[in-house]
């Protein structure tokens, strides 16, 4: 599973997304079946049309 499928379960199936904005690490390490490094952040945040959210990407 990537990315693009977790969004789309979390738009398909309501409790799914709910833990993934309650507890996206979890949710993420099972989905993904990975283990992620304790120094890993994972935030998930629900867009609504008054919100926008800007991604700043880690400079080269």
């Amino acid at each position: 599973m990537d990315v693009q499928a977790l969004i789309r379960k979390a738009w398909d199936d309501e409790s799914f997304k709910n833990a993934l904005l309650r507890d996206p690490r979890a949710v993420v390490e099972k989905e993904l079946g990975v283990k992620l490094p304790e120094e890993i952040e994972i935030f998930v945040h629900e867009q609504t049309p008054h919100t926008i959210h800007l991604i700043l990407p880690q400079k080269p």
